[in-house]
């Protein structure tokens, strides 16, 4: 941690709810992204790209996760959960370097872990890495297993007749695996509206810096971290489109549907166990 943390500790320790564990994962994917951008573009230095790299990934790994102690409630633009990231890495790895922790030598927090960024475009970008990232590994296949499940059951029972049911009335027979096959059916759907409304997230602020011009950061930077967040991911990310990255910074409506995304799951699920 560092001086920056500190303070919002200070002025914004309200309530109990603490940035989302998946905003960690998220940003030191992005951190890690950046680094490799600005290695390639020669703006950031061997020793300094290997030690932010080697954090992130103990960061990726699940280590380091109680030095990240902010609250949700700070300013909007996630400054302070964004320096409490850059502050993280740049003090472990003077701990690698076997410098005083607090010294930024080898690594400055702003400097060399923030470069070419700004809290304005990396915030978003991590609120949509996460996001899609946990659509992906944990949404998707918890659907896809209960889809799978139910699938299995409506093979099994496909010879099983039974009478069907109306408005709570005996109706016309059909088999008790036709029945199922509605309920894999809904899943099914749930499904596709999943990956459908994930697709909005994938474009990406980063390299806009603080209000979208991109000013001090690399020409081809956006591309280049973008490129690097897909990999890590197997997501395919993008720069946001140079036309709209004042968009990207200012609007977080393609988050909006992700969290809708799942609700039909429940409402399946409400119905299947009603029947």
């Amino acid at each position: 941690m560092g001086c920056s943390d500190q303070r919002s500790l200070e002025h914004f320790s309200i309530g109990k709810d603490l940035i989302p564990r998946e905003m960690i994962t998220a940003y030191a994917i992005l951190k890690k992204a950046a680094a490799a951008a600005n290695h390639a573009s020669k703006r950031l230095g061997d020793q300094q790209y290997k030690l932010i790299v080697k954090t992130c990934d103990e960061i990726l790994a699940g280590q380091h996760h109680d030095m990240f102690p902010l609250h949700v409630w700070m300013t909007g633009s996630g400054t302070q959960f964004n320096m409490n990231v850059n502050e993280v890495i740049s003090n472990r790895c003077c701990q690698l370097a076997g410098t005083p922790l607090g010294s930024k030598m080898p690594v400055h927090p702003n400097d060399h872990v923030n470069m070419a960024q700004s809290s304005n475009d990396s915030f978003p970008s991590a609120m949509y890495i996460a996001a899609a990232v946990n659509v992906k590994q944990r949404l998707i296949p918890a659907v896809a297993a209960l889809h799978d499940a139910i699938h299995v059951k409506a093979q099994e029972w496909k010879d099983i007749i039974k009478i069907g049911r109306t408005h709570m009335q005996d109706a016309t027979p059909l088999t008790l695996g036709q029945e199922w096959s509605g309920y894999a059916g809904m899943l099914a759907d749930d499904l596709e509206r999943n990956r459908i409304r994930a697709s909005g997230v994938y474009r990406l602020a980063l390299g806009g810096t603080a209000v979208g011009t991109g000013i001090n950061s690399a020409p081809g930077f956006a591309e280049a971290a973008a490129a690097g967040i897909a990999a890590l991911t197997d997501l395919p990310f993008v720069s946001a489109p140079t036309s709209s990255p004042y968009k990207a910074l200012t609007m977080r409506w393609c988050t909006c549907p992700v969290p809708c995304a799942p609700w039909p799951c429940p409402c399946t699920r409400s119905a299947t166990t009603s029947d």
